[in-house]
């Protein structure tokens, strides 16, 4: 089986975004930008922007990845949680940067908190954003390597499929006989179940009829509840749908109106 990717990512991501950070924090203290290159010495320049980098890879690094697991978990757009993150991890970095330039240049102790969080948010905010979207691009792409003498993971029979759940960027295929992640994203994995008798029921769920056994209200919510125990959302555009094609009564269906 697929291995799930660590919650706060591994060794190797952090070693790369702490070697980006630390050259592109002296590339920007030789350039001095925003007016920095005024500030005394390369070194002192240098030393200022890798320290804000470094700070700002921790903070945003860890901040986005526990986000976009409690997006998962709480069934809400990722982008609103990673974006709630950044805002709050701007606070965070302020609260070193604003300290560290003052102390290597006084005269900057004239800026208020506000100004401080505000070039926080306009320098951090679009490279966070961005190297979120370049990372979650690129897992979503990613090819599991095959470990020499290892055993083959057997062909996927798609007969044999409950059901699919998003976890991350990665597919949990629930079958028969247990289940496994694939990468992502669902369209993907479902291009490869055509003609089965089973429907998208959520954004990030696809559900086999047969694996179907009773229909529960949460509150103005419903849910499938599956053989296995699990219980799918049903998204409320999808309704419609599920009644139509008999899955949901009159009455289930109005939980939701």
């Amino acid at each position: 089986m697929t291995a799930k990717p660590p919650i706060l990512g591994t060794a190797r991501e952090w070693a790369i975004d702490l070697s980006v950070a630390t050259a592109v924090g002296v590339f920007l203290g030789v350039v001095g930008p925003f007016g920095s290159y005024f500030n005394g010495p390369v070194l002192a320049r240098a030393f200022y922007w890798a320290g804000c980098f470094w700070a700002g890879v921790v903070i945003f690094g860890l901040s986005i990845r526990l986000a976009i697991v409690a997006a998962e978990r709480l069934k809400v757009p990722a982008w609103l949680m990673v974006g709630g993150a950044i805002l709050i991890g701007c606070g965070l970095q302020t609260a070193i940067v604003a300290p560290l330039a003052s102390t290597l240049w006084p005269f900057l102790k004239s800026l208020s908190l506000l100004d401080w969080y505000g070039q926080c948010l306009a320098i951090s905010a679009p490279i966070a954003a961005g190297f979120t979207y370049l990372r979650a691009r690129l897992q979503a792409a990613r090819v599991v390597p095959v470990i020499p003498g290892a055993p083959a993971e057997p062909a996927l029979v798609p007969s044999s499929v409950l059901y699919l759940k998003m976890e991350d960027h990665y597919v949990r295929v629930r079958t028969e006989t247990g289940s496994r992640l694939e990468a992502g994203p669902l369209a993907r994995v479902l291009a490869g179940l055509s003609g089965l008798d089973g429907l998208q029921v959520h954004r990030s769920w696809w559900v086999a009829r047969r694996a179907v056994v009773g229909v529960e209200r949460d509150g103005r919510n419903l849910r499938l509840r599956l053989v296995d125990g699990e219980a799918a959302p049903i998204a409320r555009a999808s309704v419609a749908r599920l009644r139509a094609a008999g899955w949901l009564t009159d009455g289930e269906s109005a939980a939701t109106g």
